[in-house]
């Protein structure tokens, strides 16, 4: 049990590691979690509404236009997608 366990583990990491090779360094996880926690931010001062720009730049360029424009109905895969190809991609 412990075996397959182990070998599931390495083949979930593995195919993660094959679509996204970011997955594994600190940067892509820093990205991530920036664009999670601060999605829902207005941005106060000029520094912060620089930052909001360059994370709405980012997240722009890993989406493809029909999705942009169904961006309302997203469900929580399509976002996951989103964040990951924006962050973990090179």
């Amino acid at each position: 049990m412990i075996r397959n366990l182990f070998f599931s583990l390495i083949g979930l990491f593995g195919g993660l590691w094959l679509v996204w090779p970011g997955i594994s360094s600190s940067k892509g996880w820093e990205c991530a979690s920036d664009i999670v926690m601060n999605a829902e931010k207005e941005p106060t001062d000029s520094i912060s509404l620089l930052e909001s720009i360059q994370r709405k730049l980012k997240l722009s360029s890993a989406v493809s236009t029909k999705t942009l424009l169904k961006a309302d109905n997203l469900g929580a895969m399509e976002k996951f997608r989103i964040v990951g190809d924006a962050c973990f991609r090179f």
